[in-house]
C-alpha cells in the first residue's frame, strides 16, 4: 500500500502531466488558429496549465513561506480558467451569438476584481487567514474563506451550471453527428467540477488537499481527444449543425444499417415517424425512399430525380428533387455512411417542360395557320372578288362567316396557346365543386349530370374547370341536348362519362390531335386544350367505352397520386 510520501510524488506528477498537458493542446491551438475556436480553446488550456503548474509550485515549496506566495497566482489561474470555460462552452454551442460580448468582458473584469481583492485580502473580506498544511511531501497552502471568497465560489459553480446545461441541451438536440463529441467534453469537465464539489464536502485525502489541479489532466486529454479526434476543429459542431438545420434543401445522413442518423429541417417533412433513427422505409413517398436506398454515393453513382410532395406556405406542391448522395469516411477511409441532398429542381424542370412544350406547340400552331386559317382566307378572297364582278353583295354574306370562322378559330389557338403553358399556381381543389361550377357555365337545361366524388387534388382551379367545360361541350355536341354525364372517381384519379354514341376505338389515338373534329362546325380544339391542361399538371388523359356506351374520359394522376386526399 501506497503511503503519504508515495501519494504526494503521484500528486505532484500529475500536476505536471496535468501543466504539460495543457500547454502542449495551447500549441497545438495556436499552431491551427485559423480555425473560429482554436483561439478560445487555447485560452482555456492556458488558465488549466497554469492553474496546474502554480499549485504544484506551492505544493512543492521548500518552506512555508515560499507555499503562501502562490495562492495568488493559483486563484487568478483558476478564477480566468472559469470564464475561459464559459466563453469556450458558449462558442462550440453556438449560444455566443445571443449572450452580448460585454457580459464576456463582465465576466474577466469580475475576476480580475476577484483576484485583485484576494491579493490585497481588504479587512480579511476574503480570507481570514492563511496557513500551511502537510501531507506527504507538499506543503498545502490554504486559506480561511471569508465572505468575498464564499460568494465567489458560489459564483463560480452558478457559472458551471449555466455551462453544464448549455452542453446539456447541446447533446440532447444534437443526433449521431456530434452527441459523442459533446458527450466526451461534458463527462471530462464534469469529473473536475466532482473533484471540487468532494473537496468543498469534505472528501479529500488531506483538509487543504485540493485535488482539482490533478484531473485537469482528465479534462486536457479529454477535450482535446473529443476535438482533434472527431476534427471538431475543421468546422465547429454548432456552425455545421446550423448549416444543415438552415439549409432549405432536405438533406439526410444516413448510416451503413439503412437509418436515418440526422436531417434537416426541410427533410422533417418526409419522416412519417417519431423514431430517433427512422428507417429510409419511415419517409412518406416511396420513390424518395428508393432513390436514397439506390444509391451508394460513388462517383459513378447515378443522379435519380424524384418527383414527391411537399407543403409550402401552407399547402401542398408537386416538387422534384435532384438526389446528391455523398460517402462519409472515417480517418481510415471506411465509409461509415451518406449524406443526401435533394436540390430542388422544380423550377429548372418546369422551364424545361414549358420549353419543350413551346417547341412542340409551335410546330403544331404553324401546322394549323399554314391549313385550317387558309380555307376561310380562300373564302373571303373569292367571295370578295365575286361581289365585285357580279356587284351580288350577297357573296359578302359567305365572306363574314369566314371571318366568324377565323375569328373562332384564332380565340382556339389562344385558348390552346394558353393551356398549354407550366402551371402558375395550385392549390386544394374539391372536385366537386370544380365540377359544378363547370356545369353552371354550361347552357343545357335538357341535359342531366350526376357526380359521384368527393376527391381533393392539387390543381389549378380555373383551367381544371376548363377541363370539365370542354368535356361537358364535347358530350353535348356528339350526344345531344339529353345527354346523361357522370363524373366518378378512380383508382388514381377521375373520369368523365356520358350515354351518346362514343368514339370509335380506331378514332381514340387521334381524339385529341389538333384539328380533330366530327363537327361541321367545330374547330378541332377543344379536346387538344384539355390534353393540354391535363400535361400542364402532370397526369394523363385516355379515352374509352362508357357502361352507356358513350365516351368515357379517364384522368390519371399517374406518379403525383400521393397529391390527392380522400375527405
Amino acid at each position: 500500500m501506497v503511503d503519504a510520501a508515495g501519494t504526494s510524488v503521484i500528486i505532484a506528477l500529475l500536476m505536471v502531466t496535468a501543466a504539460g498537458v495543457s500547454f502542449v493542446f495551447v500549441w497545438y491551438s495556436w499552431f491551427r488558429a485559423d480555425h473560429p475556436i482554436s483561439e478560445t480553446f487555447a485560452l482555456l488550456m492556458l488558465a488549466d496549465g497554469l492553474w496546474a503548474l502554480f499549485s504544484f509550485l506551492g505544493y512543492i515549496s521548500p518552506t512555508d513561506a515560499i507555499a503562501l506566495l502562490w495562492p495568488v497566482p493559483t486563484t487568478a489561474a483558476s478564477s480566468f480558467g472559469t470564464v475561459a470555460w464559459f466563453i469556450f462552452v458558449t462558442r462550440y454551442t453556438a449560444d455566443s451569438e445571443w449572450i452580448p460580448v460585454a457580459v464576456e468582458r463582465a465576466l474577466f473584469g469580475l475576476a480580475a476584481l476577484y483576484v485583485t481583492l484576494f491579493a490585497l485580502n481588504p479587512g480579511g473580506v476574503v480570507h481570514a487567514a492563511s496557513g500551511v498544511g502537510r501531507y506527504g511531501l507538499l506543503r498545502l497552502p490554504y486559506p480561511e474563506p471569508g465572505p468575498v471568497l464564499l460568494g465567489y465560489t458560489l459564483f463560480t459553480y452558478v457559472l458551471l451550471a449555466v455551462t453544464f446545461g448549455l452542453l446539456g441541451r447541446f447533446l440532447l438536440r444534437t443526433r449521431n453527428l456530434y452527441r459523442k463529441q459533446a458527450a466526451l467534453i461534458f463527462g471530462a469537465t464534469i469529473v473536475v467540477t466532482l473533484s471540487t464539489v468532494f473537496y468543498v464536502a469534505g472528501f479529500s485525502l488531506h483538509p487543504q488537499l485540493v485535488l482539482t489541479p490533478v484531473f485537469l489532466v482528465v479534462q486536457a486529454v479529454g477535450i482535446g481527444i473529443a476535438l482533434y479526434r472527431y476534427d471538431f476543429l475543421d468546422v465547429s459542431p454548432m456552425a455545421a449543425h446550423t448549416l444543415l438545420a438552415e439549409m432549405e434543401d432536405p438533406v439526410f445522413v444516413v448510416n451503413t444499417d439503412g437509418r436515418i442518423a440526422d436531417w434537416n429541417r426541410a427533410a422533417a417533412a418526409h419522416i412519417d415517424t417519431d423514431d430517433a433513427y427512422p428507417a429510409i422505409d419511415d419517409i412518406g413517398h416511396p420513390e424518395l425512399s428508393a432513390a436514397l436506398a439506390s444509391t451508394d454515393g460513388g462517383a459513378e453513382s447515378p443522379t435519380p430525380t424524384v418527383t414527391t410532395t411537399a407543403t409550402r406556405n401552407g399547402r401542398p406542391e408537386r416538387v422534384t428533387f435532384d438526389v446528391r448522395t455523398t460517402a462519409i469516411p472515417d480517418r481510415y477511409g471506411v465509409v461509415r455512411g451518406h449524406a443526401v441532398v435533394l436540390r430542388d429542381i422544380t423550377e429548372q424542370e418546369e422551364r424545361k417542360r414549358a420549353l419543350e412544350t413551346q417547341n412542340e406547340r409551335l410546330e403544331e400552331f404553324t401546322g394549323v395557320v399554314s391549313h385550317d386559317l387558309r380555307n376561310p382566307l380562300q373564302v373571303i378572297d373569292s367571295r370578295i372578288e365575286l361581289a365585285r364582278q357580279t356587284g351580288d353583295l350577297s357573296h359578302l354574306d359567305d365572306a363574314s362567316e369566314a371571318t366568324q370562322r377565323m375569328e373562332t378559330l384564332l380565340d382556339d389557338l389562344l385558348d390552346l396557346a394558353r393551356e398549354g403553358r407550366v402551371l402558375d399556381e395550385t392549390n386544394e381543389v374539391a372536385l366537386a365543386d370544380c365540377v359544378a361550377d363547370a356545369w353552371a357555365s354550361i347552357a343545357a337545361p335538357d341535359a342531366a349530370l350526376t357526380v359521384e366524388t368527393d376527391r381533393t387534388l392539387v390543381a389549378d382551379a380555373s383551367r381544371l374547370q376548363q377541363v370539365f367545360e370542354n368535356l361537358f361541350r364535347n358530350a353535348l355536341d356528339h350526344g345531344g341536348t339529353g345527354v346523361t354525364i357522370t363524373v366518378t372517381d378512380t383508382e388514381d384519379g377521375f373520369a368523365i362519362a356520358d350515354d351518346g354514341p362514343g368514339i370509335p376505338e380506331a378514332e381514340r389515338d387521334t381524339v385529341f390531335d389538333l384539328g380533330m373534329t366530327t363537327d361541321a362546325d367545330g374547330t378541332g380544339f377543344g379536346l387538344a386544350i384539355v390534353e393540354r391542361v391535363v400535361d400542364a399538371h402532370g397526369w394523363s388523359i385516355s379515352v374509352a367505352e362508357s357502361h352507356a356506351g358513350g365516351a368515357r374520359f379517364e384522368v390519371s394522376l399517374g406518379e403525383h397520386a400521393p397529391l390527392t386526399v380522400e375527405d
